[in-house]
């Protein structure tokens, strides 16, 4: 049985990009010339991957796009599950204190947008401290951090020399924020994913590729608080590419 293109996008590009959905669909961006056969084919090769992991991406955007706010119930939290205790008489709508959310009763009909609000505090001060950090250490300069609600790509590079960062940025682990940095910090020198791009990548952080994995195995992270549908993540692929190298392979969730 072949494996089923729910979506081709064409344009004047060079790779094929096959990438699943955070809803599980399979979703091909492809060259103008690129034969569907050539893309069936490679797909088919891949036909073990795509379908388990559409399968557990399906599972996972049910499981992770709605939250009860209720005793008990888990919230991510630089990488790990943290449990929820809704309090009276709070003077914070949330807290956190020793691996526990204290949320405020008084705010339980605003939940979503005050984990969301305090997630973005969070958020812009873990990544500005790492993106400090690394900017002295490589002496690359960047214009300022944006925090931004993108659900469909983790970070980008601006022209204008700003780092871009979702906000859900904070939901994975330390190390993983931070080859989110390191890769965009790479790109205010070198524009493209080329050979240099990478080595540059790699030398400042060797182990990269331990962290781009994580992100690919747990692209379902971008469902979280997410209200909106049609948004297309996950892994990337190339069938221009006849090794596993990243030259033309992108970080971002951009699609």
């Amino acid at each position: 049985m072949a494996v089923k293109i729910d979506q081709i996008i064409r344009s004047e590009r060079k790779t094929v990009e096959v990438k699943i959905s955070l809803e599980g669909y399979i979703v091909v961006r492809a060259p103008l010339n690129e034969p569907i056969e050539s893309i069936q084919e490679y797909l088919n090769s891949q036909k073990f991957y795509l379908l388990r992991t559409q399968q557990i991406t399906k599972v996972r955007y049910l499981n992770d796009l709605h939250k009860d706010y209720e005793d008990g119930e888990k919230f991510l939290y630089l990488g790990r599950e943290r449990s929820l205790k809704i309090v009276n008489n709070s003077a914070l709508p949330l807290y956190y204190d020793q691996g526990i959310f204290y949320l405020s009763s008084s705010y339980l009909k605003f939940a979503n947008k005050v984990f969301i609000d305090w997630y973005k505090e969070k958020a812009r001060e873990y990544i500005s401290e790492i993106a400090n950090r690394y900017s002295k250490l490589y002496h690359i300069a960047y214009e300022k951090i944006v925090i931004t609600n993108a659900y469909a790509q983790w970070a980008s590079c601006s022209g204008n020399g700003n780092l871009n960062f979702s906000w859900r940025a904070i939901l994975v682990p330390h190390e993983v924020i931070t080859y989110l940095v390191v890769h965009e910090l790479a790109h205010i020198e070198i524009r493209e994913h080329s050979k240099n791009y990478w080595t540059k990548v790699e030398k400042m952080m060797p182990d990269y590729l331990k962290y781009e994995n994580w992100l690919d195995n747990n692209a379902h992270i971008c469902a979280m608080f997410k209200n909106e549908t049609g948004t297309f993540i996950t892994k990337l692929k190339s069938s221009n590419e006849t090794n596993s190298n990243k030259n033309n392979t992108q970080l971002e969730f951009e699609l």
